[in-house]
């Protein structure tokens, strides 16, 4: 994979290709991967032996996922429209033919596990009300769909068991407040898993092969994820590693001796192998950087991982697992482009609370950028970010601080932002901003914000609570009012987001008042907006309703609108689009 050679550094930054998502074959050497050399991302597969590659979807829509059968080279995968999320299924046979597994465009579906023997699949889906969704089992050579069980609120498949008899489903009351239970395949009963440890996580739930055990990643009323052992009979947890960082991926050996793992280490990935009986371990040596995903080779002596990190697009890497050596497979060629690091910096807030952030300092140039993730449940990790890498080499500092309320710290450090605390988080974001500007190589009045999503917000909040801090700002997708995202956000998502926001009645005069809406009077700095219309968590109606209060008081605004993009941009036009609109906007206004 290359840079292409283009006319404009953002343009051959846009160009540097990704790959993720690796699986080998089931009756070869091949590995399948999804990249994005076409501008999106398709499903490709790899020969190891000599790096040839081929293309095997080659579709007007990114391809969300797959999933290899266990039995074959048999796949299913996942296509949405214009970024609406509302996915469908796919199967793509050995031989190259396939066909829709579903066909219900306003239905989300809702990728879960194959059969041990690979004749039927099963997802949840929620095309009874566009709410709830239901457990669905599909027979791949018929066609024939049954629903196997009714649910309430957000439910996905976690694992199908060897013997063919249970699926283990995962409820989703909140992003910190998840469920399991395992649904007979032959009556579609219901056996409720107990919670030992009261509120959980789960991130993964993986069978030995004998189905004695299954591995989860989870808890245990601990503040970080780890690894326990579920006893399918007992119906219970026993730690195996615990460790003082989320376990945030796992993949268990063929033979079931080793858990392959990823734990976060302030932000960056720490690899291990674990031993599945004894727990005892061993952190395997490579590159600094965020695995995605982990893999096994069939015969257990190989091991894949993505990876990413400031300087490099996420790509695959071979981890020989006898030795411990790990070589690139399929990584990014950066060659021709002068790429800046990133380093962890800390600072304190108004309260004493120490929080984290990212900095990034160009060869010259004193204006600087503090860049606000979503979510809120979400962390900035050192992954590559081509906006970033533009605005270094354009000469503007980057900042992007972990506010209280991300992940990657604890339960604890997760809640502190949790409905009445939300202002403490902004509040974060001032200290950020204060402790940069007072920086010898920043100058304190030239310091721009930006965000996405709920960074999007965050931007609005800082900006209508502390305007004078700032001299433009940047946000795309944002919440400017919580009472109307709640009420028209996907109706499938409002109550998991009303357990972080609030109750939209109960209080309903609290999210009045922190709406950035309700104060965008106080606005003083150029603006840049920029929105999918097809966005179906925050509306795009949002920025619609943003864009003309501030047309009603003429302040300065620039938006830039996407008819095919959902939360994000993803197509290579659009893409290339923002990240121009962005550099031009910073280098008119700061």
């Amino acid at each position: 994979m290359s840079a292409a050679l283009s006319s404009s550094l953002p343009d051959r930054l846009l160009a540097v290709t990704a790959a993720i998502s690796p699986a080998f074959a089931k009756t070869d050497a091949r590995l399948y991967h999804l990249a994005d050399d076409s501008g999106q991302m398709q499903l490709w597969s790899l020969e190891p032996a000599d790096g040839t590659r081929r293309q095997l979807t080659a579709l007007d829509e990114p391809v969300a996922f797959f999933a290899r059968s266990p039995s074959d080279d048999t796949i299913v995968f996942g296509v949405d429209c214009g970024g609406d999320e509302r996915q469908q299924l796919h199967l793509r046979r050995p031989d190259g033919t396939g066909r829709a597994l579903t066909d219900v465009p306003d239905a989300i579906h809702s990728w879960g596990a194959f059969a041990p023997d690979g004749s039927r699949i099963a997802y949840t889906a929620n095309p009874r009300n566009g709410v709830d969704f239901d457990l669905f089992v599909q027979d791949l050579a018929t066609g024939a769909t049954v629903c196997l069980a009714q649910f309430e609120g957000q439910q996905k498949v976690l694992a199908w068991s060897p013997d063919g008899a249970w699926l283990t489903i995962q409820a989703d009351r909140s992003h910190f407040d998840q469920e399991l239970a395992l649904v007979e395949v032959a009556t579609g009963a219901v056996r409720p898993i107990e919670r030992a440890h009261g509120p959980a996580r789960y991130a993964a739930f993986r069978w030995r092969k004998d189905g004695s055990t299954a591995y989860v990643l989870t808890e245990l009323g601990g503040d970080y994820i780890g690894v326990a052992r579920f006893d399918p009979d007992a119906g219970t947890f026993t730690p195996l590693f615990m460790p003082d960082g989320d376990v945030e991926t796992m993949a268990l050996a063929p033979d079931g001796s080793r858990l392959a793992v990823a734990v976060n280490r302030a932000g960056w990935s720490e690899l291990q192998l674990i031993d599945s009986t004894t727990g005892a371990t061993t952190i395997v040596e490579r590159p600094a950087g965020v695995i995605g995903e982990l893999a096994w080779s069939p015969d257990g002596t190989q091991l894949i991982l993505s990876q990413t990190d400031p300087t490099r697009p996420r790509g695959l890497w071979q981890v020989d697992a006898a030795s411990g050596t790990v070589t690139p497979l399929l990584v990014a060629d950066t060659t021709g482009l002068t790429l800046r690091p990133w380093r962890l910096v800390e600072f304190a807030s108004f309260d004493g609370l120490p929080i984290q952030a990212w900095l990034a300092l160009p060869d010259s140039g004193r204006k600087a950028v503090v860049w606000v993730h979503g979510g809120p449940e979400s962390q900035v990790r050192p992954t590559w970010r081509p906006d970033v890498q533009a605005m270094l080499a354009a000469g503007y500092a980057v900042m992007l601080p972990n506010v209280r309320g991300s992940t990657g710290y604890g339960r604890r450090f997760a809640a502190l932002d949790d409905v009445r605390l939300r202002l403490d988080a902004v509040e974060d974001l001032r200290a950020a901003r204060l402790w940069l500007g007072a920086r010898p190589e920043i100058d304190e009045n030239a310091i721009a914000v930006m965000g996405q999503s709920y960074g999007g917000y965050m931007v609005l909040a800082t900006l209508t609570r502390h305007p004078e801090l700032w001299k433009a700002g940047i946000e795309s997708y944002g919440i400017v009012h919580f009472l109307t995202l709640l009420r028209d956000t996907g109706p499938w998502r409002w109550r998991h987001r009303a357990a972080e926001y609030g109750d939209p009645i109960a209080d309903r005069e609290f999210l009045e008042e922190i709406s950035p809406l309700t104060l965008n009077g106080r606005i003083r700095v150029p603006l840049l907006v920029a929105h999918g219309k097809r966005d179906p968590r925050v509306p795009f109606s949002e920025t619609e309703t943003l864009l003309a209060a501030l047309a009603a008081r003429q302040h300065p605004v620039e938006s830039v609108l996407f008819d095919h993009e959902g939360h994000g941009f993803t197509r290579p036009d659009d893409k290339r689009r923002i990240l121009a609109a962005v550099m031009g906007f910073l280098g008119r206004e700061l």
